[in-house]
């Protein structure tokens, strides 16, 4: 790029996919209807544990239109992944209330609805638990929580510190399990071209969902060819294969047809994840000037009896404030409910409340302002490693946030400031969340006419994603950004063997509608 040339990063663009949305050509997963198109429709469990002893199926089959219905006895064989959670329709057992235990598919949405409505299911049902609590007799340490950390992580003597310290702060914080329901629903269309797979999803990532259905399937990640163009929201809900993919493909497969499947708005609570409850235990040692002398975080949460999911709600009081002494654990139960799973910040979200919530009651116990406070326990360095930082701004962001508020108006008094006849309070709290990274691949072509096409495995969630790796793009070859291309299906389409649905915007086809 020549010295003086405007970065594109950074700089005011209109979005990529602006004028598919606000049209409504954007395509989200349903919005592709291959040829012969099945609609299929699941059907949850109705008790929370047992054991599926019958399933009527002949009023559904009778059901105008009725094409299939899919249960544990015919369902295709998948094979194991290692996440017992996508073993849809491979046991009799119910591990849950509302486990699909069938899938109706038929010619319209309309009937698959009035088939699975029709299907009659007995149960054994057996004795359930779903009740969490901080004394649970099924509580355990798990060797980790998510994101691959220690479960537990001690640290000095924070019993003995704790005791000792002249102010202490000892409370609990309960955070209630919290559900993702982004605007679509999740939901996905399969297609079969013989032995190759094309399957339109509202994913958060495309890689791992035709890594998934490849080895569910006994396929080469060459044959799966999985399409996320538009994403209607999933705040993490949507990061990880779900169900409805699975079954798509399963009933693909068993009825030599393409199937569309939309979870419907009801069943997502049990089926695409949610964060789980915390019951948390924060005990905080100061010296009288508020310098932390002790900390201890204990989690409580709950896993499913199908796999293991534990919030890892104590992480982050490891690493946010400076402390000679600590404990952090969790402690999981496994109950007879869904599997939770990733939400929007996974376990700081949780964890930070209490630690900030303690954090404001050891300020009020010391009469210290809470932003002194937590300057006064500043961690210049990591304080699980002694390693520096790679950047923290965090001082600054007090500042600021001080000046932009009037921080320095505040009267720490509780009820004591009004406005327009109305009380108003100033609180301050911190929130920190890992910068991950991991490997990524993408490729560059320069075409004739001068543009570039790029092509990277990354989807639209809502975020302005496409807009901003054009803009880096741009940047990293030195070109204006209008001199570049997103996609052009059609040509990917001809190598991966597989048919552009009628109506996707393509190049080729903007072309002859120019024309």
């Amino acid at each position: 790029m020549s010295v003086g040339t405007r970065a594109a990063l950074g700089s005011p663009a209109v979005r990529a996919e602006a004028r598919e949305k606000v049209t409504g050509t954007a395509h989200y997963a349903t919005d592709h209807t291959p040829p012969r198109a099945a609609y299929a429709w699941p059907v949850g469990a109705t008790v929370a544990k047992g054991e599926v002893s019958g399933i009527d199926v002949v009023g559904a089959l009778a059901t105008p239109g009725a094409l299939s219905v899919l249960t544990c006895d015919n369902a295709p064989r998948l094979a194991d992944v290692g996440d017992p959670a996508l073993a849809v329709l491979q046991s009799p057992k119910v591990a849950y209330r509302g486990q699909f235990v069938a899938l109706a598919v038929a010619e319209t949405l309309q009937a698959a609805r009035a088939m699975a409505d029709a299907v009659e299911v007995e149960y054994d049902e057996q004795p359930h638990d779903v009740v969490l609590s901080a004394g649970h007799p099924g509580l355990y340490e798990p060797e980790q929580a998510n994101g691959g950390h220690p479960g537990t992580r001690l640290r000095g003597d924070p019993d003995a510190a704790f005791a000792a310290a002249p102010v202490r702060v000892d409370a609990t914080y309960t955070v209630p399990p919290l559900h993702n329901h982004p605007l679509e629903p999740h939901a996905s269309v399969a297609v079969w071209h013989g032995d190759r797979l094309t399957v339109y999803d509202s994913s958060q990532g495309s890689g791992p969902v035709r890594e998934t259905l490849a080895g569910l399937f006994r396929l080469a990640p060459e044959q799966v060819t999985v399409v996320s163009e538009h994403v209607g929201g999933g705040f993490g809900s949507k990061g990880t294969p779900r169900q409805q993919v699975v079954l798509a493909v399963m009933a693909a497969r068993h009825t030599g047809r393409p199937v569309k499947l939309a979870l419907p708005r009801r069943q997502l609570a049990s089926i695409t994840g949610h964060r789980a409850p915390t019951i948390q235990r924060l005990r905080l040692g100061a010296e009288r000037d508020g310098r932390l002398v002790s900390l201890s975080h204990e989690a409580v949460t709950y896993s499913s009896t199908v796999e293991e999911f534990v919030e890892q709600a104590a992480v982050p009081s490891r690493v946010m404030y400076a402390h000679p002494h600590s404990r952090t654990t969790h402690r999981v139960t496994r109950l007879d409910l869904p599997t939770p799973s990733w939400m929007r910040a996974p376990g700081e979200c949780p964890g930070m409340f209490a630690l900030e919530s303690a954090m404001d009651e050891l300020a009020y116990e010391l009469g210290l302002d809470p932003i002194a406070l937590r300057l006064m326990n500043y961690a210049e360095r990591d304080p699980e490693n002694d390693r520096p930082w790679s950047s923290k701004s965090l001082r600054e962001c007090y500042r600021l946030g001080a000046e932009k508020f009037g921080w320095a108006r505040r009267d720490p008094k509780p009820r004591s400031m009004m406005s327009d006849g109305k009380l108003v309070g100033y609180g301050v709290a911190t929130a920190t969340y890992p910068a991950r990274r991991q490997a990524a691949g993408t490729s560059a072509k320069l075409l004739s006419d001068g543009r570039v096409l790029v092509r990277a495995g990354s989807q639209e969630i809502g975020c302005g994603t496409y807009t901003v790796m054009t803009q880096i793009a741009a940047d990293a070859l030195g070109i204006p950004v209008d001199r570049r291309t997103w996609s052009d299906l059609e040509r990917l389409a001809g190598e991966l063997g597989c048919p552009v649905p009628e109506g996707m915007p393509t190049p080729r086809r903007a072309r002859r509608r120019a024309k």
